[in-house]
């Protein structure tokens, strides 16, 4: 009969019975994933060279001096080049929120094996300290193991918490942004104010801006410098979140490894109740007549 009855944690249960969980097959739905395929092949070195290959043609093909079809300053290939950046920005966005989604919740996941780990140790721990009061009670120790006995058992203390900073008002406004930016209907959004702007502006119901449409890449550009600083500002507020759980599960990692020390030598201590044991088991079978 058991000394003692642990109580394992509930994330041990949850684990077994839904075992490891496949994060990359979470549904995210076709723009998500479409969203993710073009972050994960704008995220490269060969993008920057097809981009500088393609400008350096443009210009060339487009000068005077050959095709003439859009000569310097070369209004056309500006306008493109601000419709794909902001465009660009809205995907890139949606694209790393889905790409971080495994991150987070691995990290979630860890967190909650650090605590769990935490958890059977010091039930490991109790049911140590049960053994030591029965071990007490069929030996006599002296003063210098009954010392290190009883210090073995000092329970190891939990891992601080950390109480969620103060955000400012600014800073809540700049993440709900960069969330709300972080989608397709974003990205939807844009391309169609785009596209209806340029469709008024060619049937003559915009006639202060014509092509090249220079009010309109002067808005674009003023939105894509304005939306630059605050999305800087929104990801570092959404990521605290994940900073303070990397920081508690490393807290927690410590305790562990504080907890198996501990019951290392609370397990060496009881080795001496135990060779007492023996010891006594041994002498009393010697002076049994044969």
């Amino acid at each position: 009969m058991s000394l003692y009855t642990s109580m394992r944690h509930p994330h041990v249960h949850m684990r077994r019975r839904h075992g490891h969980a496949r994060i990359e097959h979470e549904y995210i739905g076709i723009s998500g994933r479409l969203a993710a395929w073009i972050t994960r092949r704008l995220g490269s070195m060969w993008t920057v060279y097809a981009c500088v290959a393609v400008t350096a043609v443009w210009m060339l093909l487009g000068s005077r001096a050959l095709f003439g079809f859009d000569p310097y300053p070369y209004p056309f290939m500006l306008f493109l080049g601000n419709v794909a950046q902001l465009l660009l920005v809205f995907v890139i966005l949606l694209g790393q929120q889905i790409l971080g989604r495994t991150g987070d919740r691995r990290a979630i996941q860890t967190f909650e094996d650090a605590e769990a780990i935490l958890h059977d140790c010091a039930q490991i721990q109790n049911h140590l300290i049960a053994q030591d009061r029965h071990l007490a009670a069929c030996v006599v120790l002296d003063e210098t193991e009954q010392f290190q006995l009883t210090a073995a058992a000092e329970r190891f203390a939990a891992p601080p918490s950390m109480a969620d900073e103060h955000i400012s008002l600014n800073a809540r406004l700049a993440a709900r942004i960069t969330e709300r930016c972080g989608s397709m209907r974003a990205f939807y959004l844009a391309a169609a104010f785009q596209l209806g702007w340029i469709v008024l502006a060619e049937a003559g119901l915009l006639h202060f801006d014509p092509y090249p449409f220079a009010f309109l890449l002067f808005l674009s550009s003023l939105a894509q410098l304005l939306l630059m600083f605050v999305i800087m500002l929104g990801q570092q507020v959404i990521g605290r979140a994940a900073d303070r759980r990397a920081e508690m599960t490393f807290r927690d990692a410590e305790a562990v490894l504080h907890a198996c020390e501990r019951l290392q030598a609370h397990l060496r201590a009881q080795d001496l109740a135990i060779r007492h044991v023996v010891e006594h088991m041994t002498a009393c079978g010697t002076e049994e007549p044969a």
